[in-house]
């Protein structure tokens, strides 16, 4: 049996960008708590490791959902598989990339885990395979504009109108008004 796992994330197990250190803190995680689940995802690994090894709490995306990447790797030998090419190849966007003008993506906040394989940066780089300029929209950016054009995104922005707070930014119904006030904006310049 082959087990592929779709893994939109390339974090170690642990560490600096483990995945307690970054995703903790979005799950409310408190910061010496981190430093706990580091430790005991360290003492995971090295119990692991001795019996399996093979494993390796290093490899991309062994940190992705609490350390599952590490353990389907370690355990069960699985593959990870960047969720956003299992869905490209699933889906046939790839044709509807190579055919499509201008290919636009987005996230709700665009920062640098958007950019560490994710459903944008995986959209931009099947896009600039056929050469195709890449437009992203977001809540929230929080990133670069060296970090976008390394992963392929050639211009972005973000659909909020005005200070709103999060509850309001993430009503369906604004949402969808900013994103088409937003889109209709950027689109008029595109003829």
């Amino acid at each position: 049996c082959h087990f592929r796992i779709a893994c939109d994330v390339k974090n170690p197990l642990y560490g600096d960008k483990g995945c307690s250190a970054v995703f903790g803190p979005q799950k409310g995680l408190h910061p010496d708590d981190v430093i706990k689940m580091d430790s005991w995802l360290e003492k995971f690994a090295d119990l692991t490791e001795k019996k399996y090894p093979d494993a390796d709490r290093n490899y991309p995306g062994s940190g992705a959902a609490g350390g599952l990447g590490f353990a389907f790797r370690s355990f069960l030998n699985a593959e990870l598989v960047p969720g956003i090419e299992l869905m490209i190849s699933a889906s046939g966007l790839e044709m509807e990339i190579e055919n499509a003008d201008v290919v636009v993506t987005g996230e709700g906040c665009l920062d640098d885990q958007s950019l560490m394989g994710k459903v944008p940066a995986g959209i931009a780089a099947a896009a600039k395979k056929y050469n195709k300029t890449v437009i992203a929209f977001a809540g929230m950016l929080k990133v670069t504009d060296n970090s976008l054009k390394s992963c392929g995104i050639d211009a972005c922005f973000s659909v909020l109108r005005k200070p709103m707070s999060l509850e309001e930014a993430m009503n369906p119904e604004t949402t969808q008004k900013n994103l088409e006030l937003t889109s209709e904006q950027v689109f008029r310049l595109i003829k």
